[in-house]
């Protein structure tokens, strides 16, 4: 059967200082998961919890008691609404969730790819894709290291334009394969998911090719799948539901392929 798009676990509302579109609230996110007939969504707020120490001096603060601030979220008739996170590692590879906090959420999709921040998430500015490609296994393969309810936990947007803006394709055509390989086979095993929420409608074709590369790889490994708008406005949603149907095609994605949790 095709991997059904009945969820989006990759969100933001106003919480988030980067979401400057007053209307994304939990009751606005409510209404397009019910109009795009999904089973479940989950809010995943940017969260750096503060009893974690981290020797980077983070811009934005967010902290537990805004994120916690949207509950109780808002249910639909046919459509369940979590309460997640989206997580980050400073440049030390220090991750931004104490145990204690990460029982609170329902879901926690962790940023591995924020090479943008840095002084944040990476110590200093980046400057070729060869720096970045190294910076992607490092930072992913720390994430893995680390002792995680790996049935909640998501890896989000492996290859969005964070990593190294529209030199990003490069970075990523210089992934080495066998690592990739054993990369995504660690990923398996533990049982995280793999973040969909590339913009493959407004892509040519060449870009597709690229970056949905890892992808595959991470499908032959047996990795398991979740979707994520990523979205910070509400004008970005008019096409995520097809977006994410053409990503199902392009992947040839079974509901076999579907992180539990979406279930």
């Amino acid at each position: 059967m095709r991997f059904a798009a009945d969820h989006d676990f990759h969100i933001h509302s106003t919480v988030s200082s980067c979401c400057h579109d007053p209307a994304q609230t939990p009751e606005a996110l409510l209404r397009y998961a019910e109009e795009n007939g999904y089973r479940k969504i989950c809010l995943t707020n940017h969260f750096w919890d503060e009893t974690v120490k981290s020797e980077a001096e983070w811009i934005d603060k967010h902290y537990f008691e805004p994120v916690c601030s949207v509950l109780p979220l808002p249910q639909g008739e046919n459509t369940q609404f979590l309460f997640g996170a989206e997580a980050d590692m400073d440049y030390n590879f220090v991750f931004g969730i104490s145990p204690e906090r990460l029982q609170k959420f329902d879901f926690v999709t962790v940023a591995t790819t924020h090479m943008h921040l840095d002084g944040n998430t990476v110590k200093t500015k980046i400057q070729t894709p060869e720096e970045a490609a190294e910076l992607w296994f490092e930072r992913n393969e720390a994430l893995l290291k680390k002792d995680l309810p790996w049935h909640k936990i998501g890896i989000a947007h492996l290859t969005c334009g964070h990593i190294l803006k529209e030199r990003t394709p490069e970075v990523v055509k210089l992934l080495d394969e066998k690592k990739m390989y054993a990369f995504f086979s660690d990923c398996a095993a533990k049982g995280v998911g793999i973040e969909l929420n590339m913009k493959t409608l407004n892509m040519s074709n060449e870009e597709k090719e690229i970056l949905l590369h890892p992808y595959h790889v991470a499908k032959d490994c047996g990795c398991k799948f979740y979707l994520g708008s990523d979205s910070h406005k509400q004008a970005v949603l008019a096409d995520v539901k097809q977006n994410f149907e053409d990503v199902i095609t392009l992947l040839d994605l079974k509901e076999s392929d579907k992180f539990a949790l979406c279930r």
